[in-house]
């Protein structure tokens, strides 16, 4: 029994010494995402300037892209035009890279299939809230 009693201590050891190493990996791959997102937003900002030249088409396209800064921009929300128009602007720019955050942040804590999951979730509703308000 007194050899199992040694035995704990070295593997405590052990799980923490790994358990450390990790971390810097960790915040490496969340400001990885986060770079990520700064290089699609900037993408995504050059496609909403041409989207609304395209149409109908492209106004719903805008909107499956970029629904957060979309969201700014509906009156039922009673945003004034020239607030809603500085919130739209800062929206589009940081909705990638918001994203990237989150995505790294609960990947650490949860996972990757829930952390994806977690962010699909927020793009879909914010994509169906905007769809829903331009209904009404």
């Amino acid at each position: 029994m007194a050899s199992r009693a040694e035995a704990l201590p070295r593997q405590r050891t052990a799980t923490r010494k790994k358990t450390s190493s990790r971390t810097p990996l960790a915040w490496g791959i969340v400001w990885a995402l986060v770079l990520a997102g700064i290089v699609a937003a900037y993408f995504a900002v050059r496609y909403a300037e041409v989207a609304p030249l395209l149409g109908p088409g492209g106004l719903i396209r805008l909107r499956l892209i970029a629904p957060l800064a979309m969201l700014a921009h509906q009156p039922q929300l009673g945003v004034p035009e020239a607030a809603a128009d500085t919130i739209a602007q800062v929206l589009m720019y940081a909705q990638f890279p918001l994203y990237g955050l989150l995505l790294g942040i609960l990947w650490r804590t949860a996972g990757f299939l829930r952390a994806a999951s977690a962010v699909v979730l927020l793009h879909v509703l914010a994509v169906g809230a905007v769809m829903i308000l331009a209904q009404l």
